[in-house]
């Protein structure tokens, strides 16, 4: 089951899905061109400098979306992604290894395409050493996608995913048997290597991206996260309504007529007085699941007094919530949740933050 609106600032949050997307398959091609061997390809039909003028050109389409990919996630501002995070791998607080693989191999195609502007400077095996090397951002790219996109578990983002690693393979198969069997051994190696990525993705998604929880266990973020089985909460300040605190519950969707839905949202937030979260979301059914949200009514509070505070969604992002609720001292807090939802069950896991 999940939540969609049409609040907030959901244009950086669309642009920065939509070019990440681009950018991996650009990035696919791209690579998959280099390590086929431009060369090899060419035919008397389409002459050498075609090839090489299309695998540059859709190297730098790859690095213009991934460009806009990055100035968007940091427009954003949903995420706590900073500047340093997109060029330092594994140092940021938002999921650090599957963002740190995305800034792995941004820096790879940084290298290479200096190198490659600057050939005639470097020199042709400084640039073909770098080149080669530059190989690798493939793999941490599809890595960082697939970790830390939030369409991950879509039908059609699963048919991209397998789309380029089959393009990847068929491109690695092409170069090992060219020339068979001279290198029969490092050609083989590659063979096995490129085996290995489909198996790999086969086992490793199910239990991982594709499993409930993933965005816990992903690291949303990972300096506050606790586990379930620990029950604890940690302190985000010294203000006593200020909190980050594991989340579990679930979530029920119905009909209010007229073409209208709701979507409830109960949550229990561990270790905190303020121990209960409701959400309701109502609006625009949409095909699939879901709804355009037109209105909502978030309460916060006790167990004993469960609307201490109440209030409405500021913004809504797939199952990323933003808030804003006030008590009756006009205390008020600005609530963000970040969530993990079954499909099939209408359970729900993931993390509360509030700050004043």
């Amino acid at each position: 089951m999940t939540t969609i609106a049409a609040v907030g600032p959901s244009a950086y949050w669309y642009l920065t899905r939509g070019t990440g997307t681009i950018a991996l398959i650009l990035l696919t091609l791209s690579v998959a061109l280099g390590v086929a061997n431009v060369q090899r390809l060419r035919t008397e039909n389409v002459p050498r400098f075609v090839l090489d003028a299309v695998h540059r050109n859709v190297s730098l389409l790859a690095m213009a979306f991934l460009l806009v990919h990055i100035v968007t996630s940091l427009l954003d501002g949903f995420a706590p992604i900073s500047l340093l995070d997109t060029v330092i791998p594994f140092g940021g607080t938002y999921r650090p290894l599957w963002l740190g693989f995305g800034a792995v191999a941004f820096d790879l195609l940084i290298a290479v395409t200096i190198t490659s502007l600057l050939r005639r400077r470097f020199g042709y095996r400084t640039w073909r050493a770098v080149h080669w090397a530059a190989y690798a951002c493939w793999p941490f790219a599809l890595l960082h996608g697939v970790g830390t996109g939030s369409d991950t578990k879509a039908g059609w983002m699963l048919v991209i995913v397998a789309g380029c690693v089959i393009v990847m393979i068929v491109a690695v198969v092409s170069r090992a048997i060219a020339g068979w069997p001279h290198h029969a051994g490092a050609r083989l190696a590659a063979l096995g290597a490129s085996a290995l990525v489909p198996l790999g993705l086969l086992v490793w998604l199910p239990s991982g991206p594709l499993a409930a929880g993933w965005a816990a266990k992903a690291g949303t973020p990972a300096s506050l996260l606790r586990s379930t089985s620990t029950a604890t909460a940690t302190p985000v300040s010294t203000s006593p309504t200020s909190f980050t605190a594991h989340a579990s519950g679930s979530v029920q969707q119905g009909s209010a007529g007229g073409g209208l839905a709701t979507v409830d949202i109960s949550l229990s937030l561990a270790g905190q007085h303020l121990s209960r979260l409701a959400v309701n979301l109502r609006g625009q059914a949409i095909d699939g699941g879901g709804l355009e949200m037109s209105s909502s009514d978030v309460t916060l509070g006790s167990a004993s007094n469960p609307g201490q505070y109440t209030g409405r969604v500021t913004s809504l992002q797939g199952t990323n919530i933003g808030a804003r609720v006030t008590d009756s001292a006009g205390h008020t807090l600005n609530l963000v949740c970040q969530l993990d939802i079954d499909p099939n069950t209408g359970a729900a896991a993931g993390t509360v933050s509030a700050a004043p």
